[in-house]
């Protein structure tokens, strides 16, 4: 392989939609609804607001959207605050689980949007501009056998970026040469950390992310140079990243032979919480729905899983509505307490109240060894002595489980209600349904 880089350009220049496999569109379009109910949910959360008032400069004529609404910005703008609006709650889609597990379109979707926008692209070309991002994601995600999150890497913000300018690029046509600049712009603008997970920074790593890649396509379409093995360098990216620096530089790309969005595409969270804790919450209901039993009843219980799993769940003891998104012992609590997890639990009343707090306290990590996970789930020990045990499996919503329609439906009615009215609400759902007929972003509802 002459470049890894060179090889991830040319890939994203000659991509067309008529090479996409049919069988991959239906999880894209659902992609692009999932995050306009994101956006739209999240469209008045502070961090939106900081943000866009603190980084936005709102102009009439401006080139995008800001949050589907009448206001407008540039389209990095656009970018920065749709992201980051879209990962807000952390209720977007997810993807790679298994490789590198990360919000796939809280970062590329706002790019494209944003560029679509500026430069009139149509619906095909957005579905070709994401195919090539979320496969550029994939294959150097797939080159580290290490979970970026144990090195306190945020990978929504670090591949987010460069696969954000891969879908840039694509929308603005750059030859392959061009292309490989752009991802080589993006390798220097990733970011994100661990450690600012449950704050308002972890929205902001995917708005940066999206914003980073529009600059970088528009730099590298402007003639900025940069180095032709910025992916695979011993200076690079992914060795720089590398948790232990045991990274694949070597193999020849997969492009066209295997597609990542087959065998690790996106997953749609049904809860409104960390993506780490819905195998365990898919895991309670359905021991709740084989074995009934009262938070009064517990005595004790064990969520045993691989120590990854737990790595993005910061809060053993989450204190606010924010910090519960981020808690395995939240997510038990509420499940057996409220019998759903919904965004009406997440309340600071919710949380502070003393039977959840009870029910917390009952909750124990166990770590187990292996790739395999065998032996993960959940063990309830009742103060009867009974014990229920439930083996962990993909929860409904993972791209192994997909969810039914109305499952997907139900979601985005409940996000954009506020925003959008009931009609334009379901004309706006269909017409990302039906993303390859869209003649222009402009043709989309504004929100109110």
């Amino acid at each position: 392989m002459a470049s890894l880089t060179a090889d991830v350009g040319a890939f994203v220049a000659g991509l067309r939609y008529p090479h996409i496999p049919s069988d991959l569109l239906p999880s894209v379009r659902n992609g692009f609804a999932d995050f306009t109910a994101t956006v739209l949910l999240g469209g008045d959360d502070e961090v939106t607001r900081i943000v866009g008032s603190t980084l936005t400069r709102a102009d009439p004529a401006g080139e995008a959207r800001l949050l589907f609404g009448a206001r407008r910005a540039t389209g990095p703008e656009a970018a920065l605050v749709n992201g980051t609006s879209s990962h807000s709650q952390d209720y977007d889609d997810v993807g790679l689980v298994g490789i590198q597990p990360t919000h796939p379109s809280a970062s590329i979707v706002p790019a494209i949007m944003a560029e679509a926008e500026a430069l009139g692209r149509d619906g095909k070309a957005m579905l070709t501009a994401y195919v090539a991002a979320f496969e550029v994601w994939g294959e150097l995600a797939s080159r580290d056998r290490d979970p970026h999150h144990l090195k306190g890497w945020h990978p929504t913000g670090t591949f987010g970026a460069i696969a954000a300018a891969a879908a840039a690029a694509s929308l603005r046509g750059l030859d392959a040469h061009g292309a490989a600049r752009a991802i080589a712009i993006a390798a220097s603008m990733s970011a994100g950390v661990i450690a600012n997970f449950g704050s308002m920074t972890k929205p902001f790593h995917a708005g940066r992310a999206a914003q980073s890649g529009v600059i970088a396509a528009r730099l590298a379409a402007a003639g900025m140079s940069a180095a032709v093995d910025a992916l695979e360098g011993n200076l690079g990216f992914l060795k720089a990243i590398s948790p232990r620096g045991e990274v694949d530089v070597e193999s020849p790309v997969g492009f066209g032979k295997r597609w990542f969005l087959a065998s690790h595409g996106l997953g749609f969270k049904l809860f409104p919480m960390c993506y780490g804790a819905h195998r365990a919450l898919d895991g309670m209901f359905t021991l709740l729905a084989r074995e009934p039993f009262a938070a009064s009843d517990v005595e004790s219980i064990e969520v045993r899983a691989p120590k990854s799993q737990f790595s993005n769940l910061v809060h053993t003891d989450p204190r606010n509505a924010l910090d519960a998104k981020f808690s395995m012992e939240f997510a038990m609590a509420v499940a057996i307490i409220a019998r759903r997890c919904t965004r009406a639990e997440f309340t600071e009343s919710f949380v502070g109240d003393p039977d959840t707090r009870a029910l917390m306290s009952k909750v124990r990590r166990v770590f187990i060894e292996g790739r395999d996970r065998e032996g993960d789930g959940v063990l309830v020990t009742l103060k009867n002595g009974r014990r229920l045990d439930q083996v962990f499996t993909h929860p409904l919503g993972d791209a192994r489980r997909p969810p039914p329609p109305e499952s997907l439906w139900t979601k985005f009615e409940d996000c954009v209600s506020g925003a959008l009215s009931p009609a334009d609400a379901r004309r706006m759902f269909d017409m990302m349904q039906n993303l390859d007929d869209l003649r222009a972003v402009g043709d989309l509802p504004v929100a109110g």
